[in-house]
């Protein structure tokens, strides 16, 4: 395997035909589904672009946590049933999860090895695609096709419902998910008939020991695309109808419709690590006006640029697909945590500020506190010679301004 990096404006402008057609379609090498039996909470995010802060999946035992706070959980493939689709996807961080379904509501996720003991639904793998900057299933228990894909800081799902009396979409954003551990506090609240915010507080288990002064805070803002028939209001401990607000330990909401045969209904949620102010305006920044489908033709063109700087020489198709699907989970696995306008989460709660920088082609991001993990091994090497716009970033940001 031979593999050319591309890196100065002027080569760019010099590349071969051949390499041209490679880079257009460099994403049928990328396999999402690549060990994912008994993989990492943060590994299956298909529905993202590279280094964002939305990074969403389907989960299928994430709200079982872990006892120490780094095994295994999320989405495995030997399990089938979805419990939903979870937005933040970090080392020691995720919550904000959604579930479309019908019939009777339900506000517990469920068991896996239970039958119909809460909202989550069987699913068939070859009613599944994932592709990088997309992800689509159909759920079986439900007949709903959810369709998930992503900007940098906004999640973005549609739905295709059955007609039916009883169509939900659920809100759930108190479970605890993968490594993030309990959750000590959340909050949802409707703003009007269509746009909604709030947030939520979990304590990792890694934050106690080396940060105890702080808690992980996730917020969000988002929009629905069609008013609900009625809304549900439901915590760990109870559920009460025509209530638009939720607060503590297993809030959520329940959104609920009268669907037509075949009729999608789109979420977009604007996500933060600072305020609810600071996710609507990322909200609005990126995805205000923005449909489905024209974010996902951008993530994906974004994959294709981002996996289209180094092209790979190789007979064997097989070989590309494992050069490509690890160069995706590297520039996957590292996520920015900072807003439109700079602003950031520090430790023990506080808010820092990246400086002005809104004239350059690539305005600085801080990367999540993770991000140096391994890199020793490879990444560093990677960003240095492939993607050093980030590699400059992160060295000057991440580690001075924490």
């Amino acid at each position: 395997m031979k593999a050319k990096f591309r890196l100065a404006t002027a080569v760019l402008g010099m590349l071969l035909t051949n390499y041209g057609v490679m880079a257009q379609s460099v994403l049928k090498y990328v396999d999402p589904d690549i060990g994912t039996a008994h993989s990492r909470w943060f590994f299956y995010t298909p529905a993202a672009v590279p280094y964002g802060m939305a990074k969403l999946a389907p989960s299928t035992n994430g709200h079982y946590g872990n006892p120490s706070g780094w095994e295994a959980v999320g989405y495995d493939t030997r399990q089938n049933s979805i419990e939903g689709f979870v937005h933040f996807h970090e080392w020691q961080i995720g919550g904000v999860s959604y579930m479309p379904t019908t019939g009777p509501v339900k506000t517990k996720p469920g068991d896996l090895e239970g039958i119909n003991t809460g909202y989550r639904s069987k699913f068939n793998r070859k009613n599944q695609i994932a592709e990088p900057g997309y992800y689509k299933v159909l759920l079986d228990d439900y007949d709903i096709t959810a369709e998930l894909t992503a900007t940098k800081r906004v999640g973005f799902q549609r739905y295709t419902f059955p007609k039916h009396e009883q169509s939900h979409i659920i809100l759930d954003i108190g479970n605890k998910q993968g490594e993030s551990d309990i959750v000590t506090d959340a909050s949802i609240k409707m703003l009007d008939d269509t746009h909604f915010e709030g947030y939520v507080l979990t304590y990792p288990k890694y934050v106690k020991i080396y940060d105890p002064a702080g808690k992980v805070a996730m917020f969000f803002y988002g929009e629905i695309s069609k008013k609900p028939a009625s809304i549900t209001a439901f915590t760990a401990d109870n559920i009460t109808e025509n209530k638009s607000t939720a607060t503590g330990k297993g809030a959520g909401l329940v959104l609920s419709y009268r669907t037509a045969d075949q009729e999608r209904i789109e979420v977009k949620t604007g996500l933060s690590y600072t305020s609810t102010g600071n996710a609507k305006l990322n909200f609005l920044s990126e995805a205000n006006g923005l449909s489905f489908d024209q974010a996902k033709a951008q993530a994906q063109t974004t994959w294709q640029q981002q996996l289209g700087k180094i092209a790979v020489e190789d007979g064997d198709e097989q070989n590309k697909t494992k050069f490509y699907t690890g160069l995706f989970h590297a520039l996957l696995g590292r996520g920015i945590a900072s807003d439109v306008n700079g602003a950031y989460p520090k430790h023990g709660g506080q808010t820092g500020q990246l400086p002005d920088q809104s004239g350059k082609n690539l305005k600085p991001e801080f990367i999540n506190t993770d991000a140096i993990w391994g890199a020793f091994w490879n990444i560093t090497q990677l960003w240095s010679l492939s993607y050093p716009e980030w590699y400059g970033s992160f060295v000057k940001h991440t580690f001075t301004d924490i």
